[in-house]
C-alpha cells in the first residue's frame, strides 16, 4: 500500500484518486460558515452571529405577511444593508490613511463577508424547504431553527476559544441559542 501523509492530504500512487473525494469534501466543509477553521479572529466571528440574528429576524418579519419572493427579498436586502452600513464605516475609516489605502479598503471589505455568509446560511435552507415541499411555513422554521443551532455553535466556539470548560462552553452555547428563540417567539408573536 501507498504511504500516506494524513496531515497533507495527500496520497502517494495509486490510491491517490480514491482519496481525493474525501479531501474535497474536507476542504469544502472547512469553507462553511459553520466550520470552526472559518473565524481567523472574533471580529469574524462576532460578524457571524450578527449576521445569523440579521438573516434571522428578517426571516420572521418577512414571513409575517409575505410569500417566498417577499421573503427572499426582506432577508437579502436587509442583510444587504447592514453589511454596506457597516463596511462603509469601516472603508472611510480606513480610506483616511494616505499610504496603502487601496489594500485597507480592500481588507475592510472582506472582513465583513461573514455577515452575508451568515445571514443568508438560513435563508438558502429556506428557499430549498419551501421549493422542495411547498410548505412555507415548515421552510420558515426549519430555517429559524437553524439559525438557533448556528447562534448556539458560534456561542459554544467562542466560549471554547476564550478557555472555557466544555460544560461552561454549553452553557454559552445555550445562552447564544436562546437568542434564536427569542426571534423565533417574535415570529410566533407576528402571526
Amino acid at each position: 500500500m501507498a504511504p500516506t501523509d494524513r496531515d497533507a492530504g495527500v496520497t502517494a500512487g495509486p490510491d491517490r484518486a480514491a482519496a481525493a473525494p474525501p479531501d474535497l469534501l474536507h476542504r469544502m466543509l472547512r469553507r462553511t460558515v459553520a466550520s470552526r477553521h472559518r473565524w481567523q479572529s472574533e471580529h469574524d466571528l462576532a460578524q457571524s452571529i450578527y449576521g445569523t440574528v440579521i438573516g434571522a429576524a428578517g426571516i420572521a418579519v418577512g414571513s409575517a405577511h409575505g410569500d417566498l419572493r417577499e421573503i427572499v427579498l426582506t432577508v437579502v436586502v436587509t442583510v444587504a444593508v447592514y453589511w454596506a452600513a457597516e463596511r462603509y464605516a469601516e472603508v472611510l475609516a480606513a480610506a483616511v490613511h494616505a499610504a496603502g489605502r487601496r489594500a485597507r479598503v480592500l481588507a475592510a471589505l472582506r472582513r465583513g463577508l461573514p455577515v452575508v455568509e451568515a445571514g443568508l446560511t438560513p435563508l438558502v435552507l429556506l428557499v430549498v424547504l419551501a421549493l422542495l415541499t411547498g410548505r412555507l411555513p415548515l421552510a420558515v422554521f426549519s430555517a429559524l431553527g437553524l439559525a438557533t443551532f448556528m447562534l448556539g455553535g458560534f456561542g459554544h466556539v467562542a466560549a471554547r476559544r476564550a478557555g472555557a470548560s466544555r460544560l461552561q462552553a454549553v452553557g454559552w452555547g445555550l445562552c447564544s441559542a436562546a437568542l434564536g428563540g427569542v426571534v423565533i417567539g417574535l415570529k410566533m408573536l407576528l402571526h
